[in-house]
């Protein structure tokens, strides 16, 4: 396997026996996680035994003629066999020799069945992502999940059922942040969870989290098909005082969910890809920089043609400001200000999209990510919802 640009072939080995290590040791965990699940619906400490004395004395008993079979020392055996049975089978190591992905490493673990279990990715900051999924046609409490480590050592876990995501701070078992269900207008947060995101050390290490899980699964966009979204909502629905958002939903709801909610999707990627077909080859400008002008370029005037005013394109905000010069039009390079590749607002139900333009394949930073979010939301009036989205050119 070629070793990664600018590590030398011993540093590359390390690496990769670290991926395998976590691998092992996360299958392990999921073992683990298995058979307490079986011993919990298993095991009964009210249940009667049979009476000691008597044959088979001190076993559990189903308490009645003819009721469940009796639960013996061998049956227990017989049980963790079936689970270790079930032990993954563990892919080859991939590695990112291009040097234009954010990850560098990832592995995945299969069940007998061929069904994708887990998956353990290494990112070059050196961040790691724990993914789990659900056996195909067996009961969970959850779809999938998506634990993240900060290279700090912070964890926060994704977990997804249907269109329901759970946010844990602390890993899977620790406490519940956010609960938001995706819907026809994006995520809307259950009320009846406490939320934890007043401490700002939790919004700041769930903000990174999310940022790093939205940037892994961007990446497999054009192999899956699904539109990866980040949706953040404001701490109090009063546009009047600019707050901070939070973060409400990573994953992929479904390509027609994503575009129920932001209805230009489908016209952002059509006038995307004509701005990229209008820019020519890539191989004929000095840079990828430059070229990436030139098709934002392009873009913005493909969108500003249509002239929509809920529909713009390469607009100004400021990062941070009080009312009311947050909402003022500003300048392109005008100071402590941002600019948004495109966004759309519905002013019916406080929708606005977030749509940033890639033509390279590094995605979006944690601090960019926070900034785009938060300034269009303090720079355009009764938003209820903010959701991010990143758009490449078609090939």
């Amino acid at each position: 396997m070629p070793d990664l640009p600018h590590r030398s072939a011993s540093d590359s080995a390390r690496w990769r026996e670290i991926v395998l290590l976590r691998r092992k040791l996360g299958s392990l965990k999921a073992q683990t996680r298995l058979l307490r699940h079986e011993l919990a619906h298993k095991y009964n400490p009210d249940q009667p035994r049979v009476p000691a004395g008597s044959a088979g004395g001190g076993q559990w008993t189903s308490g009645g003629g003819g009721g469940d079979p009796t639960l013996t020392g061998t049956d227990w055996l017989g049980d963790l066999g079936n689970a270790l049975s079930t032990a993954l089978s563990f892919s080859d190591v991939v590695a990112d020799t291009s040097g234009d992905e954010s990850w560098a490493f990832f592995q995945d673990a299969t069940r007998p069945d061929g069904s994708l279990a887990e998956r353990a990715v290494v990112n070059r900051d050196g961040s790691t992502i724990q993914s789990e999924f659900a056996a195909p046609g067996r009961q969970s409490d959850w779809d999938e999940r998506h634990t993240v480590t900060v290279p700090e050592g912070g964890k926060t876990t994704f977990e997804t059922s249907d269109r329901t995501q759970t946010i844990r701070n602390g890993g899977p078992d620790g406490e519940v942040v956010s609960r938001s269900t995706w819907t026809e207008r994006g995520p809307e947060r259950e009320a009846t969870v406490q939320q934890a995101f007043a401490q700002e050390g939790v919004r700041t290490a769930v903000g990174a989290a999310g940022t790093i899980l939205f940037g892994w699964l961007s990446s497999g966009d054009d192999i899956d098909g699904q539109r990866t979204v980040m949706g953040f909502v404001p701490r109090e629905y009063q546009p009047s005082k600019p707050g901070q958002l939070d973060l409400a939903f990573v994953g992929k709801p479904g390509e027609e969910e994503v575009k129920d909610a932001c209805k230009k999707l489908e016209t952002v990627q059509e006038l995307t890809d004509r701005a990229a077909r209008a820019a020519g080859d890539v191989r004929q400008f000095s840079s990828l920089a430059t070229y990436g002008t030139d098709v934002h370029v392009r873009f913005k005037d493909f969108v500003n043609d249509l002239k929509n005013e809920n529909f713009r394109a390469e607009r100004s905000f400021l990062k941070e400001a009080a009312e009311p010069t947050s909402r003022d039009e500003l300048d392109i390079g005008y100071a402590r200000s941002v600019r948004v590749d495109a966004y759309e607002y519905r002013p019916e139900d406080g929708t606005l999209c977030v749509y940033d333009l890639k033509t390279g394949r590094r995605g979006l930073s944690v601090p960019r990510s926070d900034i785009l979010a938060t300034a269009a939301y303090l720079g355009i009036r009764d938003v209820r919802r903010v959701i991010m989205l990143e758009v490449r050119p078609r090939k």
